[in-house]
């Protein structure tokens, strides 16, 4: 495991084992690293265990954690203004609106660094939970052609009041993910709507949802990982 900084932001990187494929390793991004990450590596190494039972591909895992003061800023986009919710924790006043920079930092420093210093494919994932599912899903909107595939759990799509539905659906049209992976908790009821509608304005787009049952908020990200990590391909 190789971990440093890039741009005030902490990236880890992990390797399976050799022999390493001439093509590479599909690589996959994970937002909120600092939470994220470790839940993430330890499902896919007991899923290696029995790959071929569990049919998950050997990847790359790249977490990005940023400072903890930054998460809203890069993961909501400029607006004109933004109606914050009362229901959800959350700072009132910002700051917010620096997803066009945060995607601008993955897309030119941290995926070109990766292909550079790594046997990575061209195939490539970007996960997000909550608020960086959020971000997944936005960034899938504005520039799809970014990434082969997009998994968001429990993304806050209620994010500024369902700001994601007013976008354009052309771009994503034009150029679809090989894969879109989208999953909710059961228990997660006021997230249903707002997340059922927004798959009614991709409907032009192949997708996957799944409805967890029994889980919540923050059990939907270990229960689903197994699920949504065979998506990677």
């Amino acid at each position: 495991m190789d971990a440093f900084t890039l741009h005030n932001y902490q990236i880890t990187v992990t390797i399976p084992e050799k022999p390493h494929p001439k093509e590479g390793f599909p690589v996959l991004y994970v937002l909120d690293g600092e939470h994220n990450g470790p839940v993430v590596r330890a499902i896919i190494d007991a899923q290696m265990m029995m790959r071929k039972l569990t049919k998950i591909s050997r990847m790359i895992v790249v977490t990005i954690e940023q400072p903890p003061a930054k998460r809203f800023f890069d993961f909501t986009p400029q607006a004109p203004h933004y109606n914050v919710s009362n229901t959800f924790p959350m700072p009132k006043e910002g700051p917010f609106g620096g997803a066009e920079a945060f995607q601008q930092f993955l897309v030119h420093d941290v995926k070109p660094f990766i292909a550079a210093h790594y046997p990575a494919s061209s195939r490539s994932t970007l996960f997000g939970h909550s608020l960086s599912g959020f971000y997944v899903l936005w960034h899938l909107l504005t520039a799809p052609e970014d990434f082969t595939s997009y998994i968001a759990l429990s993304p806050s799509v209620w994010w500024n009041d369902e700001e994601l539905l007013t976008y354009s659906t052309a771009l994503l049209e034009a150029h679809p993910p090989k894969n879109l992976y989208v999953a909710v908790g059961e228990f997660e009821r006021s997230m249903h709507a707002p997340i059922e509608r927004l798959l009614t304005h991709l409907s032009a787009v192949p997708h996957t949802f799944y409805m967890a049952p029994e889980e919540n908020h923050l059990s939907v990200l270990p229960t689903v990982l197994s699920r949504a990590l065979r998506f990677i391909k």
